[in-house]
């Protein structure tokens, strides 16, 4: 692999995001994180990850919207979201799915379900 995979993980609990940090750096990945939906979109332009792992609730702008704007987008559809959700509400999940996501991951949950997760959103690019 000459190129890291670039992963943004956009959540606005700090701890979450410095665990995923450190666990993705760990195996390999690049990280960029964001906090909050807007955020997430100017970094999704800049950075152009390869992945989002995307908190469903967040501030100023949902993960829903995030997600709708980014499939929305030319430049940014093709990019896989795996939605991160503490919000086990089975509505948010399928608007989530709907939108586009590849996948979604329950809090709290396993580096393993995270790597998962991962790889079968890569496979789906």
């Amino acid at each position: 692999m000459s190129e890291k995979i670039r992963i943004l993980v956009a959540d606005d609990e700090e701890d979450i995001k410095i665990v995923l940090k450190m666990y993705l750096e760990t195996v390999g990945y690049d990280v960029i994180t964001a906090y909050d939906g807007l955020d997430t979109m100017e970094r999704v332009k800049e950075e152009k990850p390869d992945l989002v792992l995307l908190d469903i609730m967040m501030p100023v702008i949902d993960g829903i919207e995030v997600l709708r704007q980014m499939k929305a987008d030319e430049e940014t559809r093709h990019i896989p979201v795996v939605m991160l959700t503490a919000a086990s509400r089975s509505e948010m999940l399928a608007k989530a799915m709907k939108a586009g996501a590849v996948d979604y991951i329950a809090k709290p949950f396993e580096p393993e379900q995270v790597q998962e997760a991962i790889d079968k959103a890569l496979q789906s690019k």
